[in-house]
């Protein structure tokens, strides 16, 4: 959040919790109206929620570029990696063991056979690595919420605002 946005919604927010000591009511529409009249913390609030909506737009537009960029960045590797084939394709036609150039030497080797898994079903199961449990948060909560559960426990809960659009 800018830092002119930070002061003013912080200077209205304290310049209504006064207020509202102040006037001490217990009825909310009076209160609500009171804070709207006497300062400006709903002006304060516009303009925080416009700079949400800024930075909204802003992590919007670099996503869709960090994704142009990231299939830009394939392209290249894979134009790299065919540029090596050819090159490893000429070397193997020509015969050709070795060869210094300028920039790197290139040496054609020899590769171990690679292993290649065509039916995971039918491995037999001792060439698997056991996995540690994982816990799963989801019915552990609602688990929590019917009743008690050792080794966990529930939060307060709170207060938060909830920004809807359109």
């Amino acid at each position: 959040m800018k830092d002119r946005t930070r002061y003013d919604l912080n200077k209205q927010s304290i310049a209504a919790a006064e207020l509202i000591r102040e006037i001490g009511s217990n009825d909310a529409e009076l209160t609500h109206d009171m804070v709207e009249g006497e300062t400006d913390l709903f002006e304060a609030i516009a303009a925080a929620l416009a700079e949400i909506d800024q930075c909204d737009i802003l992590a919007s537009g670099l996503q869709s570029h960090i994704l142009e960029l990231q299939k830009r960045l394939s392209r290249i590797k894979n134009r790299a990696q065919a540029v090596r084939g050819l090159i490893d394709q000429a070397f193997q036609m020509a015969e050709i063991e070795s060869h210094v150039f300028p920039t790197a030497t290139i040496t054609l080797k020899s590769v171990p056979a690679k292993l290649i898994v065509t039916d995971e079903a039918q491995i037999p199961s001792h060439f698997f690595e056991p996995q540690p449990p994982k816990l799963d948060k989801k019915e552990l909560t609602k688990a929590a919420k019917a009743g008690d559960v050792a080794g966990v426990t529930m939060s307060n809960g709170g207060k938060t605002i909830q920004i809807r659009r359109g």
